[in-house]
């Protein structure tokens, strides 16, 4: 089962609007084009961060700007956005066979430590920022130009 890239699609449209978005037209076509997709995933994912007001998109050529400081924006804001709030991160298997020892138990074993997991990784995407992304990032682009 592939996981979702949405989380990570998403967070490389934020951070190429807040490098571009005084340099060029932010748009649709320009943000598939650095992602590599198709310009339709880029709209669906630009129209939930809008949703969720991490972003403006201006209709037609007008392209795509922060609505927040990069130190506001969270990785859990980014994943409430583009991800089903309803569905669990991770779940156990509601199939197991009561008749054997190990079926029986293996829910009540393992659901607090995914109960726990999933815990830590919303505490840990909360207490990440679109900041320190940047901060890596324009050390790495720096780094790129100096040696071209």
């Amino acid at each position: 089962m592939p996981y979702s890239t949405r989380l990570a699609t998403s967070v490389h449209i934020l951070l190429a609007i807040y490098h571009f978005e005084n340099k060029e037209k932010v748009t649709s076509n320009f943000l598939a084009n650095s992602i590599q997709t198709n310009p339709v995933i880029v709209r669906n994912l630009l129209g939930k961060l809008q949703k969720a007001e991490l972003v403006k998109v201006e209709a037609g050529v007008g392209g795509a700007h922060l609505t927040k400081t990069p130190q506001e924006i969270t990785f859990w804001d980014i994943f409430q956005a583009v991800e089903d709030k309803n569905k669990p991160i991770f779940k156990a298997n509601d199939d197991t066979n009561p008749n054997c020892p190990v079926g029986r138990v293996v829910n009540s074993v393992l659901q607090p430590r995914i109960n726990k997991i999933q815990e830590d990784f919303q505490l840990s995407l909360k207490a990440t920022t679109l900041a320190s992304l940047i901060t890596d990032m324009d050390e790495k682009i720096s780094k790129n130009e100096q040696k071209a």
